[in-house]
């Protein structure tokens, strides 16, 4: 068994999507007694779905929850790819309907504009460290649209980029992408990575290994001691 600091083994799915409920159930719940608010920062995908459609029904003021994407392709929200279709779809719905979403996706000229427009109203809406960020990762060790070579990674991550966006533009799949820079996800309060099977498993057992964060980009994560990741992992 993988031994890595942060990493919650569980038996079956089932059981990791509760603990995590309950673990982000208490992150926002405190967010919102110290500050009078929170932000939740959701990944697209077919793993986190369940997750997303239980964590809807918490008992909390949603009111006072803004709910964003980590990352999104350039597509329309009624396309299959479309990460805000999914957050839609099985986030916001139940008791979580009453948050705000700030959606990625904008009918823009370009990508950079699309960007720009995201980024001015993250600006306008999100002040200080993001509350709660939930990640997913590729098999590759991207996470976000952080994908190794791509087009615009290196602005991405870049220590100097005070921005909360970058574009991205993947050679190894499909779309250009608007994703929160490096910079932006390691200074948030809380991050959990939510994965499951024995080829996620195998993936953060490479990723634990000597090597350039460039090359698997979970590793920036997996390096990064405040806030500590936290890994909930099920067969």
């Amino acid at each position: 068994m993988l031994e890595l600091s942060g990493l919650h083994y569980f038996e079956s799915r089932e059981e990791a999507n509760l603990a995590l409920k309950q673990a982000i159930e208490k992150n926002l719940t405190d967010s919102i007694s110290e500050r009078g608010h929170a932000s939740l920062w959701a990944s697209g995908g077919e793993t986190p779905t369940e997750f997303y459609k239980s964590l809807s029904t918490a008992d909390i003021d949603w009111s006072k929850i803004v709910i964003s994407l980590v990352d999104e392709r350039c597509v329309p929200p009624t396309d299959e790819a479309s990460n805000e279709r999914i957050i839609r779809e099985n986030l916001l719905i139940n008791n979580a309907e009453a948050s705000e979403f700030i959606p990625f996706f904008h009918v823009t000229p370009s990508v950079e504009e699309n960007r720009e427009r995201v980024e001015q109203s993250l600006r306008a809406k999100v002040k200080g460290a993001l509350d709660v960020v939930i990640l997913g990762m590729g098999n590759d060790g991207h996470v976000a649209s952080l994908f190794p070579n791509a087009e615009g990674i290196e602005n991405a991550v870049s220590a100097e980029n005070a921005n909360y966006t970058a574009a991205l533009f993947p050679k190894i799949a499909p779309h250009p992408r608007i994703s929160l820079t490096l910079n932006r996800l390691l200074a948030s309060r809380n991050i959990y990575l939510l994965v499951f099977g024995e080829e996620k498993l195998k993936s953060l057992a490479k990723a634990e290994k000597e090597g350039d964060e460039d090359k698997m980009p979970i590793r920036y994560f997996l390096h990064n001691n405040e806030p500590k990741l936290q890994i909930y992992w099920a067969p």
